[in-house]
Formats: structure tokens, C-alpha cells, sequence
């Protein structure tokens, strides 16, 4: 068996192995992202309304993104090169549910430095129902600009692959969206927002006479420490899947007219599987990094799992139980009033 051929075998498993793995976690991943996020404690944070939107949009990312690409070049069931309808849908799709993702870890970011400002006409911006408006006005921003997406995708078939029809929106998707929209400006904003708010969280609890332990912290409180600390490390793991990713765009770009061998072929396709896997690290990790970094989303996680398979009638009964108990305290206060009362009553006709 050849290089070449070695080598392509090698991307062949990668994507069926390796694929299939993310695939599974991602999944299961951004559906227990979103139940807990929907929970009703966190209802009332306008970053978990930012991140509940991120894990929407990284599931429709990992379903049209993630499983098409394991089933295209691991298994060669690609119909993106032979029916021009789903080229475009898929395309248009992947392109908006990464940008959106993306574009919500970035405002949950901005959303945590406002939360730690002293000022109080910045710390107003933290509002559910503005956070609801920018996540709304965010997606209609980007499914304008993905439009061009499904005007110009078109099948190849001599390439076996979609790709597009125009130079012009090629070079703009290439230098505009994936290195700027991928890279530069969410490294850049991110970078920046969260060096800002952990430079205002340490400001704040070095100017408090008398720092609160941890344990006397609110609810909310620990809830917000920890909502920062989590995104600050799905920003390092953002930066670190991206940067091969922008990286590997451009070479592909500036390499176009080069004549090259089957055996660079061969491994320009191999790091371009590897690249391709690891960019999707984005929308995978972000459940994992809640669970290892955050006490309270890791025990909040479990409760809506456990809540999840438990059985409606054990809930009912539970329900039942409790009312139950209600009514029987609720009769013994009465009790214990009327008691009181007529003691009273007592007192007052002997005096």
C-alpha cells in the first residue's frame, strides 16, 4: 500500500472514529447544555440567555456540520456534490449556526465584564430581555450574510465537492468571515473583555473592607463568579481550535492554482480532516467545561438530568406528599391559634 494511499486511509478513520466520538458528546452535550440553562434559577441571567442560544445554535452546527462531514468522508455518502439544493441548505445552514454560536460566547463574554463594572448605568445592560433582543438581532445578522452563501454554492462535479461559483464571495469568505469572523475579532474582543473582567473582579474584592467568604456569598453571586470563570476557559479552548482553522482557510486559498503532487494531496487532506475536527472542539466542549469548572451548573446538571427520567407518577406522588404535609402543618398552626386564643380569652374574663 502506497503513501498516498496510507494516508487517505488514515483521514478515512479519522473521521469515522474520531468523528463519530464528538459527534456522540456533542450531542448529548448541547441537549444538557440547553436543559439546564432553561432551568428556572438561571432564568434571571442575561449571560445564561447568551450561552442557552450558543448551545441551540452548536447542536444544528454539530448535526449539519459535524455528522454530514463523517458521513462524506468516512463513509462517501456525500450528496452535497451532486444535488445543488442541499449544497446551498447545508452551507447556509453550518454557516449561520457557527457564526451565531460563536457571536454568543463573545456578548456572554462582554456580558460578564458589564456585570463586574462598578457603574451602575453599565451593570443595567445585564437584562434578560436585552440579552433576548441581541441574541434575536444577532441571528437576523447573520442569516443576511450567509445569503450570498446560497446564491453562489454550487456542486462540482469534476471535484466531487460544493464550493463556490464566484471568486469574489470565495475571497470574502475566506478573509472576512473565516479570519476575521472565526479568528481575529472574537480572539481579539474576547481576549480583551475577559482580561477586563478579571482585572474589575480583582479591583471589587480587594476594595471591600471585609471580603465575604465563599460561603456567605448569594446564590447569585457564586452564580455569576462561576458563569465567569467557565468562560474564561471555553475562551482559551475557542482560541486554541481556531487559530489551525483560519490558518488552514488561507493556505487553501493562496495554494489554489498550485500544481501539487498526490502525495501533498494526500497530506493536505489529512490536515485538513485534523483542522476541521478540532474546529469543532467550539461547539462540543462547552457542557464539559460547565461541568469540570462549575460546582453549581455540575450539581444543577444533575438535577435536571434526574429530573428528566423520573417517573411522572413518583413527581405526582412526591406532589401529593408535600401538599399533604402542608395541610397537616397549616391545621396544626390553626390549632395551635385557637389555643392561644381562647387562653387569652381566659386571661382577659378572670382579669
Amino acid at each position: 500500500m502506497s503513501s498516498t494511499t496510507n494516508l487517505n486511509y488514515i483521514s478515512q478513520q479519522l473521521n469515522i472514529y474520531l468523528g463519530i466520538s464528538m459527534f456522540i458528546f456533542g450531542l448529548i452535550g448541547c441537549l444538557w447544555n440547553m436543559l439546564t440553562f432553561r432551568h428556572y434559577s438561571l432564568r434571571l441571567s442575561s449571560c445564561c440567555v447568551y450561552m442557552l442560544i450558543s448551545a441551540l445554535a452548536s447542536l444544528i452546527q454539530i448535526i449539519f456540520g459535524l455528522l454530514i462531514r463523517i458521513l462524506s468522508e468516512g463513509f462517501q455518502l456525500d450528496w452535497t456534490w451532486s444535488n445543488i439544493a442541499w449544497c446551498k441548505i447545508r452551507n447556509y445552514i453550518t454557516f449561520c449556526a457557527s457564526s451565531i454560536s460563536l457571536s454568543c460566547i463573545v456578548w456572554a463574554t462582554i456580558d460578564r465584564f458589564l456585570s463586574t463594572c462598578r457603574q451602575i448605568k453599565w451593570r443595567s445592560f445585564n437584562s434578560v430581555y436585552i440579552a433576548q433582543g441581541v441574541c434575536l438581532l444577532t441571528t437576523i445578522i447573520w442569516m443576511l450574510a450567509g445569503i450570498p452563501s446560497i446564491i453562489y454554492m454550487q456542486p462540482i462535479q469534476t471535484r466531487r465537492t460544493c464550493a463556490s461559483s464566484s471568486f469574489v464571495w470565495s475571497t470574502v469568505s475566506t478573509y472576512v468571515f473565516h479570519l476575521l469572523g472565526y479568528g481575529i475579532c472574537p480572539w481579539l474582543f474576547m481576549s480583551i473583555f475577559g482580561l477586563l473582567t478579571l482585572k474589575n473582579a480583582r479591583r471589587n474584592r480587594a476594595q471591600r473592607i471585609n471580603p465575604i467568604p465563599a460561603t456567605f456569598l448569594t446564590r447569585t453571586a457564586r452564580v455569576d463568579n462561576q458563569l465567569t470563570l467557565v468562560l474564561l476557559f471555553q475562551i482559551i479552548v475557542t482560541i486554541i481550535s481556531s487559530i489551525p482553522y483560519c490558518v488552514q482557510n488561507i493556505y487553501d486559498s493562496l495554494t489554489q492554482t498550485v500544481i501539487k503532487t498526490e502525495y501533498r494531496r494526500a497530506q493536505e487532506y489529512l490536515l485538513l480532516q485534523i483542522v476541521r475536527l478540532l474546529f469543532y472542539f467550539n461547539y462540543i466542549s462547552m457542557f464539559y467545561l460547565n461541568y469540570l469548572s462549575s460546582s453549581i451548573l455540575r450539581n444543577l446538571s444533575k438535577k435536571v438530568l434526574i429530573n428528566l427520567f423520573k417517573n411522572k407518577h413518583d413527581i405526582s406522588r412526591e406532589i401529593t406528599i408535600i401538599n399533604h404535609q402542608n395541610n397537616e402543618k397549616q391545621i396544626r398552626q390553626r390549632q395551635q391559634l385557637n389555643i392561644a386564643t381562647i387562653q387569652t380569652l381566659r386571661t382577659n374574663t378572670l382579669v
